[in-house]
Order: structure tokens, then sequence, then C-alpha cells
């Protein structure tokens, strides 16, 4: 039998994924890409719903498939997943919590109803996959160590979505570590909807980086996207003593660079306690990549407040922003929170700061010439160094290069 996955959204969706591949060869299926032309025997959509527009295509993807496959057994998981999408004759429905038991709703066991995908709060705070997992990718693989978030920010849907905190079994994730290295992967990426808030049983993130590290090969880790908190400081010392091997990059969220605004998002770090975890980042690893998050045109945001944003992000001179527009998301509380920012006042201010976004970039290039940087080339040559600068170089393996040119987006690495 056959079976094909797409996969929308996140880095964690891309981890469910890869586990969910080893779930379905561990039932004998073959998982092979997917075609529009192909008829596999399964099909699996991995669903994103961080934006409205995101739910909405995805349900539409759902819909398009089952009448471009009409004999193929249909799953639809992840985020956008919604009781009332049973009504699709053959579509089996499995929530985010239950994507461990795939293998169960599979084989015949019932799905839980509506009202237990509501019930989040019994939920362990410890969990284990009971597999490992998949080989998906080529260089980069996505390991899952946390899930779901406590943090409810006014904006955001995923805490509804991916309910209460819960981080995966310690020791479970270091021999999926483990047997991601034994395959060949160089870079490892450690993935979850908030992993600095990682605690198995007392162990927390710098501890399972510590235990990660012991492993002997030829790899590096990376750890996704973090909440700005005091575990940035613990992170940073393992970082600042893992010889390369931890990824000299963090991406920890600002969203606004005004205090007024943060509170109105319900932000837990304000700017000023941002740029002391920065400062002391880049005192202990003196070429860290620091890259984060922005939202303009938050309800309630005014041009003063916009300004101040512009200003901190002048300070912190950051490596790179992912800027968004804000998009009300019903379910959350800034959905009718007012006043609103007119869209276009919105994406202009994004377009502002896109213009410090590549100054800054530019900047942190031109600081890594004469350096020595870890590069995993791929197509082409061109790599990601360990603090997520694009090189070309020579080889086909993790090495080590030294920066010679940064004249341009992508440097020029030589080999050592």
């Amino acid at each position: 039998m056959t079976a094909s996955i797409i996969t929308l959204g996140c880095r964690l969706n891309q981890a469910e994924s890869a586990l969910i591949t080893a779930r379905l060869e561990r039932m004998g299926y073959a998982v092979v890409p997917y075609s529009p032309d192909s008829q596999p025997d399964l099909l699996i959509l991995n669903s994103c719903a961080v934006t409205a527009t995101a739910e909405r295509k995805a349900r539409q993807n759902i819909r398009n498939l089952r009448n471009r496959h009409p004999n193929t057994k249909l799953v639809f998981t992840g985020c956008a997943c919604n009781p009332a999408l049973q009504e699709i004759p053959g579509l089996t429905i499995v929530p985010n919590r239950w994507k461990s038991e795939l293998e169960a709703f599979l084989q015949g066991t019932p799905i839980p109803s509506a009202e237990e995908w509501r019930n989040e709060e019994d939920e362990h705070k410890v969990f284990s996959e009971n597999i490992l997992t998949a080989a998906t990718e080529r260089t980069r693989a996505n390991l899952k160590i946390q899930e779901g978030c406590n943090n409810f920010c006014a904006y955001c849907i995923i805490p509804y979505k991916r309910g209460r905190e819960r981080s995966r079994d310690l020791e479970e994730t270091v021999t999926d570590f483990k047997h991601l290295v034994k395959l060949g992967f160089q870079e490892i990426v450690l993935t979850g909807i908030n992993t600095c808030s990682y605690n198995c049983r007392g162990a927390r993130l710098n501890d399972l980086l510590e235990r990660l590290l012991e492993t002997d090969g030829n790899y590096r880790i990376r750890i996704g996207s973090t909440e700005p908190g005091p575990m940035l400081r613990k992170i940073v010392d393992v970082m600042a003593k893992a010889g390369g091997k931890l990824c000299e990059f963090l991406h920890p969220s600002l969203q606004n660079g005004s205090d007024t605004v943060l509170k109105l998002m319900n932000r837990h770090c304000l700017t000023e306690e941002y740029a002391e975890y920065v400062q002391y980042a880049r005192e202990k690893v003196p070429h860290i990549h620091i890259g984060t998050d922005i939202i303009t045109g938050f309800p309630g945001e005014t041009d003063a407040t916009f300004e101040e944003t512009v200003s901190f992000v002048e300070k912190i001179r950051f490596a790179n922003i992912h800027i968004f527009p804000f998009s009300p998301r019903k379910g959350t509380a800034a959905y009718s929170m007012k006043p609103c920012v007119p869209n276009n006042l919105a994406r202009e201010r994004a377009e502002k700061l896109n213009v410090l976004k590549e100054k800054f970039a530019a900047e942190f290039r031109q600081s890594l010439l004469g350096t020595e940087q870890t590069v995993i080339p791929e197509q082409d040559g061109i790599g990601w160094t360990g603090n997520y600068v694009r090189v070309k170089s020579e080889g086909s393996e993790l090495t080590c290069v030294r920066i010679v040119n940064t004249d341009q987006e992508i440097c020029l690495g030589e080999k050592l």
C-alpha cells in the first residue's frame, strides 16, 4: 500500500509529519511524495491554522483532495481540524492531541467525540511519541521536543488549537536525536510551540541541550523560534561552550517595540528586559544571529508607538526580522479590540520596517567577514552557516569555512 503526506505550516508540523511517516512505515505503507496525478491508498493532510486564511485554505484543500482522489482513504489532521468536517464522505479527522494514535484510528478505533476535543486540561505535562522520527529530508531534520502554549497572547489562536504546554520525555528525545545523527543528518532543529518551556520532570531546555551535545558525530543543533525569558541566558551559556555544535542562532519573538502595545498583546517580556537578553547573548557569543518577529498595525498601535518600534529595531539591529501586518483572528482576544489600524497603514509600517530589516541583515553579514563558520552546502553548493547566513562554498557536508566575501546576500566561503 502507498501513502502520501501533505504538510502545511510550521516546523512542528514538519516534525510531526516525519513521525507520522514512521508510523505509516511501521504499518507497512510505502510513503511516497504526493502528486496530483497519483492515487495513493492513503493521503494525509497535516494542516495549519495560524491565520484565518491558512485555516480556510486548509479546509478548501481537504475538500479538493476528496474530489480529486475519490478512491483514496483521506485523513485530515493538524490545527485546522474541526468536527464539522466529518460530514465529508470517507474523511478521517485526527485532532492534534491524538496524532500519536494515528495507527489505532486507521485500524478502526473510533475518533473521540467533539466534546472530548475541547477537554485539554487533563493532558499530561510529559508525553512520549513511542516512535522515532523518519528520514524525510536530506541534510536537516526536525525533532519534536515540546507541544502547546500557556501564554495566550491576544493575537494568537495556537493555545486554543494546540492546548497547554507539554514536554516530550527526555530519554525518548535523546534516543530520537541519536537516531537522527546515526541516519546522517548534519543539522537537527529542535521544534515545538514554545521550546523554552521544555520541562521534563524538572529537566529544562538547557539540560536537554547538554545531554544531546554528549552525542558523538558530525552534526549541529539549531533551536527554532523561542520566547524571550530567563531560559535564553541558560541557552546562551550552553551555546558559548558548545564549540559551534549548538548553532549561534536565536530567534526570540519580540512582536512589537512599544511596551504599550506589548501590554495590549498580553506579551510577557517588555523591551528593556528583551534588550538585556540580547546584550547578554552578544557578550557571550559575539557573532550570534539574533532574529525576531514583529506585528505592525495591532489594534491600538499609533504613529507614536510605531515609532517606538522603529527606534527599538534600530537599537537592537536584528540580523533578521519576520514582519507581519496584523491579521484579526476569530477566537482571540484581539479580534474585537479597538481602535483598529487600517490595513493599508499596517502594510506601510511593515514596508518601513522591511527597509531596516534589509539594512541590518547586510550589516550582520558584513560583521562575519574573515570569521570561521560551519556550513552545510545544499543546492548548487549554497547552504547556511550556524548563524543563519547563506554561503556558497565547496564540499557536500558540514564543514568549516572562512567568510571571504559578504558583498552579496549570498556570501562566499573558503573551505579550511
